[in-house]
């Protein structure tokens, strides 16, 4: 789900040594796991949006000077995982040793980010169903929305899938889910052919 790589290129007999420096898996992830145990966030709802505060890095920029599509997938990641810090579900899926996966991500772009551009990353439950998670992540600078995404995910362990109510059930016992709205329905519905048409 997160990245980090060195690629070491051979170019007439030189090695030129270039990094890509994708700081979520090895740095901003696991600081944010060591400081919920130390000073925890400020504990949110399970319907609470969460926001953070970003800027655009020149580790972050394509060759348009704005950020990178990957990149929007970066910030998501930890979005999502800051979010659950903040509301609590983070510390039971660590002690438990659940695995957080994506099933789909889709994108809408309305406004690029350019470089040194501030912007904040809004993340939000919207429902969950038998195995689904769904949630909506925005980002926002100050002339106005950049880009609005849907994901859907879950929480996996040894045994499977861990059901969605039961997660909600640890931090908000007996909160319940509203339903899926028609549109997240045909969304995950599209997901589903788009898997069946491929061989």
């Amino acid at each position: 789900m997160y990245s980090g790589v060195k690629r070491i290129v051979i170019r007439k007999g030189r090695a030129v040594t270039t990094v890509m420096a994708h700081i979520n898996s090895f740095i901003r992830i696991p600081l944010l796991a060591v400081r919920q145990r130390i000073r925890p966030l400020p504990r949110i709802g399970v319907f609470d949006e969460d926001r953070i505060r970003m800027r655009v890095w020149p580790n972050d920029i394509d060759f348009n000077f704005h950020l990178n599509n990957s990149r929007y997938l970066s910030c998501m990641d930890y979005g999502r995982i800051h979010m659950m810090a903040a509301n609590g579900i983070l510390t039971h899926a660590v002690r438990a040793r659940w695995m957080p996966l994506v099933g789909s991500v889709d994108v809408t772009y309305r406004r690029s980010l350019d470089l040194l551009a501030a912007f904040e990353l809004r993340t939000r439950t919207l429902c969950w169903d038998e195995k689904w998670i769904y949630l909506e992540q925005s980002f926002h600078s100050k002339v106005g929305l950049a880009a609005v995404a849907w994901v859907k995910g879950l929480f996996r362990s040894k045994e499977g899938n861990i059901p969605p109510q039961e997660i909600v059930d640890l931090v908000s016992p007996g909160m319940a889910s509203p339903p899926v709205s028609e549109s997240l329905a045909r969304w995950n519905e599209i997901t589903k052919q788009r898997l069946q048409g491929v061989s």
